[in-house]
């Protein structure tokens, strides 16, 4: 996938707890609706709309971002995209699923592995001239803007 990998809770929608490996060792539990793995495009996604991180295009990083996890010390973690990562979910819900780039890709089994890795290929992104990442941001998030209060018609 382009923009991310997501294990998601699905039906009956109880809480997940998901099992995240490094590089073959476990490095947490996570106890939460799903657990997404965002690459720098996709951090303007659906990993910004869970609440983490922007990354810079050009990172060779990925975002770690629990969904609604139910430890309030869990946060999003930024780490190296050189690195495997793999999910596992021992007892996942009836309709526990797997997501790339938002399209469901299928419901996990008990002790399924969900593997992401950086591709080997690369690819190039156009830039129009004039545009810049930050003027970007700012247009299409609102990034940065002064906050307006709507007062309503007349306000």
């Amino acid at each position: 996938g382009l923009n991310d990998v997501v294990v998601h809770a699905g039906t009956p929608f109880t809480i997940l707890n998901v099992d995240l490996f490094v590089d073959g060792e476990h490095a947490t539990t996570y106890s939460c609706d799903g657990v997404i793995i965002s690459t720098p495009v996709g951090s303007t996604a659906y990993c910004l709309s869970a609440g983490g991180p922007i990354l810079c295009k050009t990172l060779r990083a990925f975002v770690i971002l629990p969904i609604s996890p139910h430890t309030l010390t869990n946060r999003p973690v930024v780490d190296s995209a050189r690195r495997v990562y793999e999910m596992v979910v021992e007892r996942p819900n009836a309709g526990t699923s797997v997501v790339v780039d938002g399209r469901v890709l299928g419901t996990l089994l008990p002790g399924d592995r969900v593997r992401v890795e950086q591709a080997t290929v690369t690819f190039k992104l156009v830039a129009a001239p004039g545009h810049s990442y930050y003027r970007t941001l700012r247009d299409k998030l609102g990034w940065g803007g002064r906050f307006r209060p709507n007062n309503g018609p007349a306000g």
